[in-house]
């Protein structure tokens, strides 16, 4: 796993330092965020590896209870990582937090729809308004430009 988090960080790195990673005019470049987690997770990863060289773990990794929590958290990330270019960013994050909310929080339904509508509004608020950085766009987040530029 060590491997895998290095080779991950390895790429990271690698793409940020294809954009400029520096500090610029105006803040911080494309590349800025991404060059330093990159240089993170590798360090991390380093880490792992030195204490499982130190403290070597006998026995078995995870049993079958473990793995479902484990996919149960997994299956959701993915299904938000496929919807999200047909959605947009703003409701397939909002309707993943309402699922984790029902699912894993055990919170109600007004409760649930509060936190993942909730959250993506001042996610929109902050990216879209407040920077002008436009995440991955769908049909909500078009029409509510649409009502933006007609005010």
């Amino acid at each position: 796993m060590a491997g895998l988090l290095a080779a991950f960080a390895a790429v990271v790195i690698y793409g940020s330092l294809q954009l400029a990673s520096g500090w610029g005019d105006t803040g911080p470049q494309a590349g800025y965020f991404p060059l330093r987690l990159g240089v993170l997770l590798l360090a991390v990863s380093l880490l792992l590896v030195v204490h499982a060289v130190r403290q070597p773990v006998d026995g078995q990794f995870a049993d079958g209870t473990q793995l479902r929590r484990v996919f149960s958290l997994f299956g959701p990330t993915v299904v938000l990582a496929l919807a999200a270019p047909f959605l947009g960013f703003y409701l397939a994050s909002a309707l993943f937090l309402l699922y984790m909310c029902r699912a894993h929080g055990g919170f109600g339904w007004g409760r649930s729809l509060l936190i993942g509508f909730g959250t993506a509004v001042v996610l929109y608020a902050v990216f879209e308004l407040w920077f002008g950085v436009p995440l991955a766009r769908g049909p909500l987040e078009d029409w509510l430009d649409t009502l933006r530029s007609a005010a």
